[in-house]
C-alpha cells in the first residue's frame, strides 16, 4: 500500500517531517530548561528578600573584598558617608523605554566601601553630556540597598569616554585603595537623609516566569501538527490517486 511514499517527492517530504520533530522537541526542552532556570532565579529573589537586613561585614569576605553570589538580592543596612569624588555615570541604561545613566556612588562604611546605584537619570541631548544630578547628602547617612553581583568578566574602561562616564560598573577601577567590594554593588532602596533626590530608583525585580512555558508548549504543538499534517497529506494523496484511477489504487487490476 501507499507505494507513492517511495517516490522522491514523498521521501523528501517525510525526511523533512522526521527532521522537524527532534528539532521541535529540542526547542521545547530548551524552553523548559529556561523556565526551570527562571524559577530557580525567582526563588533566590524571594528567599533573600525575606531575610533580615545584613550589615556589609556580615556578607563581605574582608580578605578578598567580595560578596558571595548567594547573597544576591539580599537587603543591606549600611551606615556611613558618600564618596562623591569617585562617583561615575554608567551610560546607555534604559528605564521605562528611555535611555539614560545609572548614578554610581561609592558608600564608605566602617566595614569597607561598596558602590551604590543611587538611581537613574535621563540622558542629555548628546552622548557626551553627563546628567546634572543632585549631590548626595554630606555627613553620616543610613542606606538600605539590594545586593547585586557583577559579572565575573569585567571589561576595561574605554579611554575615549567623557570624564565621569563609564560603560559598566567596575569598582576596582573606580576606587583603587583596596577598600571597595570588587564583585558587587548595591541598588538603593531607601536612605536617610534622602540620597536619591531627582533620580528614579531602580525598581524591585519582577517575579515572573516569563513566556518560557507557553513557548515550550508551542514547540510541542508544532511537533504534533507536523505529524497530523503529514498524515493528512498522505491521506489526501491516496484519495487523489483513487479518484484519478476511478478506483482504489492499492487494489490490483483484474486480469
Amino acid at each position: 500500500m501507499y507505494k507513492f511514499l517511495l517516490t522522491p517527492k514523498w521521501i523528501a517530504l517525510t525526511l523533512v517531517a522526521l527532521m522537524l520533530l527532534p528539532a521541535f522537541n529540542a526547542l521545547s526542552q530548551w524552553q523548559w530548561s529556561r523556565l526551570h532556570q527562571r524559577q530557580a532565579y525567582n526563588a533566590v529573589i524571594v528567599t533573600n528578600q525575606k531575610l533580615p537586613p545584613a550589615e556589609l561585614g556580615d556578607v563581605e569576605n574582608s580578605a578578598t573584598r567580595t560578596i558571595d553570589p548567594s547573597h544576591q538580592w539580599r537587603l543591606l543596612h549600611l551606615v556611613g558617608h558618600w564618596d562623591q569624588a569617585h562617583q561615575v555615570f554608567v551610560r546607555k541604561q534604559s528605564f521605562e523605554s528611555e535611555l539614560g545613566f545609572w548614578v554610581i556612588t561609592p558608600f564608605v562604611t566602617s566595614a569597607g566601601t561598596i558602590d551604590i546605584n543611587r538611581g537613574w537619570a535621563i540622558a542629555g541631548k548628546t552622548a557626551h553630556d553627563s546628567p546634572t544630578v543632585s549631590d548626595p547628602p554630606a555627613g553620616t547617612v543610613e542606606v538600605a540597598a539590594r545586593v547585586r553581583i557583577l559579572s565575573s568578566t569585567q571589561k576595561p574602561r574605554p579611554a575615549d569616554l567623557p570624564t565621569g562616564q563609564v560603560d559598566s560598573i567596575n569598582p576596582s577601577q573606580q576606587v583603587t585603595d583596596n577598600s571597595i567590594v570588587t564583585n558587587a554593588y548595591g541598588e538603593l532602596v531607601a536612605s536617610r537623609p534622602d540620597s536619591g533626590v531627582g533620580l528614579k530608583l531602580i525598581p524591585t525585580p519582577e517575579i515572573t516566569e516569563g513566556p518560557h512555558r507557553s513557548y515550550a508548549l508551542q514547540w510541542i504543538f508544532f511537533g504534533i501538527m507536523t505529524i497530523i499534517g503529514w498524515v493528512i497529506l498522505v491521506r489526501n494523496e491516496a484519495q487523489n490517486l483513487k479518484t484519478a484511477d476511478g478506483k482504489d489504487p492499492h487494489i490490483g487490476h483484474p486480469q
